[in-house]
């Protein structure tokens, strides 16, 4: 199968740097694109406790420089292995539904995602992002879990 759109959700946790190992050989082995997303997720589930005030907005505009410094930090390393082709992407909003919206815009061929190992019982009480998108996406989705 070619890749030319492949789609990295990544966050600051270190199963960041299980996606894009991944993504490093694929983009390496048939020169797609990485698309690398991060979803400030934690403005839309503060919602209920957002007010127009100056404080909230400082907060929020606090994490959008978080995802934007980590997102330019991680594209500069794929840059340094020698990946040519890379597009970042920040996005506000309920991160399953933004990967698979990005998933959809960007044409992704393969969505490489890290993943913790939630027992069936803790989806039916936490959900998994993992989880959602996969039963939705329009493409593949490759699984990388943390080692325990």
């Amino acid at each position: 199968m070619e890749f030319k759109n492949i789609l990295c959700p990544i966050d600051d946790t270190e199963l960041t740097d299980k996606v894009l190992d991944a993504a490093e050989y694929l983009g390496k082995l048939t020169d797609a694109k990485i698309i690398l997303l991060n979803v400030v997720e934690k403005w839309y589930r503060s919602e209920p406790l957002v007010t127009d005030s100056e404080e909230w907005t400082a907060i929020h505009e606090g994490w959008l420089k978080e995802g934007r410094q980590l997102l330019a930090e991680r594209a500069m390393k794929l840059k340094e292995k020698g990946i040519k082709h890379i597009e970042t992407i920040l996005e506000d909003g309920d991160a399953a539904y933004e990967i698979i919206a990005t998933a959809n815009q960007k044409r992704a061929d393969l969505i490489i995602m890290a993943t913790h190992r939630y027992s069936p019982v803790g989806k039916l009480f936490i959900g998994s992002v993992t989880d959602k998108v996969t039963k939705k996406s329009p493409c593949p989705v490759l699984w990388l879990f943390e080692n325990k």
